[in-house]
């Protein structure tokens, strides 16, 4: 019975339509609806990822910055799919200028695809590791592995990743190193 009472709610659900707030990649407010783009995973704005060089940059600070620059000043239009995440945020699709701008940054290499969510953007996602596009220039962690911070996660990229590239890339570019993997994280700082 509660799955269907999610399911009458997401269908009644108006779309979310405005100007959004750019907050990461993956993460817009529209209004006072804090919504996180389903089916892809962008790094945080603090994950570094290596170019093709070896040299560090912020990739999920250039997520966010690309988004924004590409249609940060439309009006979109976000279709929920679930009212609300763990963190109390919308989960949508969205579309501005009749583009869906989760496709974009999968084919741009500023996400991954998200196949916990959807698999909708699996072969953008191929096309812009093919291309070397984005973060698959260099090296990098996938998102959902760079917020677990383990030593035996998998580098991705096109570059070869130096000897030190684990340490690196573990790495917040708010902190100096990644936390120690004998560290249990045991939770998330929010609001609530």
């Amino acid at each position: 019975l509660r799955r269907d009472a999610v399911e009458i709610a997401v269908a009644q659900a108006a779309d979310i339509t405005g100007v959004p707030k750019i907050r990461e990649g993956d993460q817009v407010q529209i209004g006072n609806h804090r919504i996180r783009l389903v089916g892809v995973d962008a790094p945080a704005v603090d994950q570094l990822c290596l170019n093709t060089q070896g040299e560090r940059w912020t990739c999920g600070a250039a997520a966010r910055d690309e988004l924004s620059k590409r249609f940060g000043s439309q009006s979109w239009t976000c279709q929920t799919r679930a009212v609300a995440d763990r963190r109390g945020r919308t989960l949508a699709r969205c579309e501005a200028g009749g583009e869906d701008v989760q496709k974009w940054l999968a084919a741009n290499g500023w996400a991954l695809a998200y196949p916990r969510s959807s698999r909708d953007y699996e072969a953008d996602e191929k096309a812009a590791r093919e291309a070397k596009a984005g973060m698959w220039q260099g090296a990098f962690i996938a998102p959902w592995d760079w917020r677990a911070r383990n030593k035996k996660t998998t580098i991705l990229g096109a570059a070869k990743p130096p000897e030190n590239a684990s340490t690196i890339l573990l790495a917040s570019a708010s902190g100096s190193v990644a936390p120690s993997p004998d560290c249990t994280i045991k939770g998330n700082v929010n609001r609530s």
